[in-house]
């Protein structure tokens, strides 16, 4: 891959953002209210003046994300990502979490377990969460609480975003109070 970019497209549910860098996808974004405040935030994180056209592996992303959020199970743990911008826990805890299939589910404990075998360190697992530069890429909105609560979500939307998700993938019913929370039990 050569270079810097990023590029907006259009999806199901709504205007998304990726960008990239020369190790990889460096970053997405999910639709937001405001399309230009995304193209603004992009072109900040890539460093770049403005939308390009994807290469290749970024096109093929691109389809794949358009046809995921169709409701088509995609695979997105073969892409390379960039993760130079993360700290190297961070990194090792958004790795254990591309782990994490369509349709499945982990916890924050489970992830700490894997990372640094120390339940202990469950906060600091959702607080990698939660600077996940590559959301869906990363699945991160498939981590859940040890007691199988949603949990928080940075990404726009929030929680409602991270329930459609998982709606979306048919992970709501892995657990009974996540699917308690989305019909509001």
């Amino acid at each position: 891959m050569t270079g810097r970019g990023y590029c907006l497209f259009d999806t199901s549910f709504g205007r998304c953002g990726i960008g990239w860098g020369e190790n990889g996808i460096s970053h997405f974004q999910l639709p937001s209210a405001d399309s230009d405040a995304d193209d603004a935030r992009l072109r900040e994180l890539t460093g770049t003046a403005g939308p390009g056209t994807p290469p290749p592996v970024i096109a093929k992303a691109i389809a794949d994300l358009v046809a995921y959020f169709d409701g088509v199970a995609k695979d997105f743990s073969s892409f390379p990502v960039d993760l130079s911008s993360v700290e190297p826990f961070h990194a090792r805890v958004l790795a254990a979490a591309r782990k994490v299939g369509w349709g499945d589910i982990s916890s924050y404990g489970a992830l700490a377990r894997e990372v640094a075998d120390d339940v202990a360190v469950s906060r600091a697992v959702g607080q990698a969460m939660g600077r996940n530069p590559i959301p869906v890429i990363i699945p991160c909105h498939r981590i859940l609480t040890a007691d199988g609560k949603i949990g928080g979500f940075s990404a726009p939307g929030g929680t409602i975003t991270k329930t459609r998700l998982l709606e979306l993938e048919g992970a709501l019913r892995k657990t009974p109070a996540l699917a308690q929370t989305a019909f509001d039990f």
